[in-house]
């Protein structure tokens, strides 16, 4: 049965701002405003910054109101999620499943708020589970997920993302049977982002 059936009390939020010393403001009036858990702030690529928070859904309503306050022209993007999957949450803390080799799923969405909502629709509506998640750092702005699961779930994930997303859904593959080591180097790089980091 479909994940549909979960129902949460727990909400997303997410304000994506132009701007590191605004979104501390933000990120202040929200923990001012109720109690919220801040699951990141800070930049993603040139002059944005991720502020995402959690809590139970009128805790995340009041705050996120409070961070958007007064953000104005510098609010770029924005996204309440109430009755998130608590795999989302999971995923966007950075958890991941180990990978097996089951079928795999691969989306990649145009910002952080369309692929959180896009995990959250997907897990909800089909017998996939959420492997991995990753949100805009070094990706510009984009984010990506990975699902698992039989290889008809896994299909029909990707119908409903292509339905559901339109044009924000910029790329997906559905591979059949990964290879063991297919994630062991897809997201790994010899270099570090820092060139003066040699550690």
């Amino acid at each position: 049965m479909p994940s549909a059936t979960f129902i949460s009390a727990e909400a997303i939020g997410l304000l994506e701002i132009d701007g590191l010393p605004r979104a501390l403001r933000a990120q202040d009036a929200a923990l001012k405003r109720a109690p919220v858990k801040i699951l990141a702030c800070a930049p993603v690529s040139p002059n944005k910054v991720v502020l995402l928070m959690t809590g139970d859904v009128a805790s995340v309503q009041e705050s996120l109101a409070a961070a958007e306050d007064g953000l104005g022209s510098r609010r770029i993007d924005r996204l309440f999620l109430p009755g998130v999957h608590p795999a989302v949450i999971a995923a966007v803390r950075g958890d991941r499943l180990v990978p097996n080799d089951a079928p795999l799923g691969i989306f990649e969405l145009a910002t952080v708020a369309t692929t959180i909502s896009a995990a959250d629709m997907v897990v909800k509506a089909t017998e996939v589970r959420l492997e991995r998640m990753h949100l805009a750092t070094g990706f510009g702005g984009r984010g990506f997920f990975t699902l698992r699961g039989e290889q008809a779930d896994v299909e029909e994930a990707h119908e409903r993302l292509s339905a559901a997303m339109g044009e924000a859904l910029l790329d997906a593959e559905v591979i059949a049977a990964p290879h063991a080591e297919l994630l062991e180097g897809a997201f790994r790089r010899p270099w570090n982002l820092d060139p003066a980091d040699r550690g």
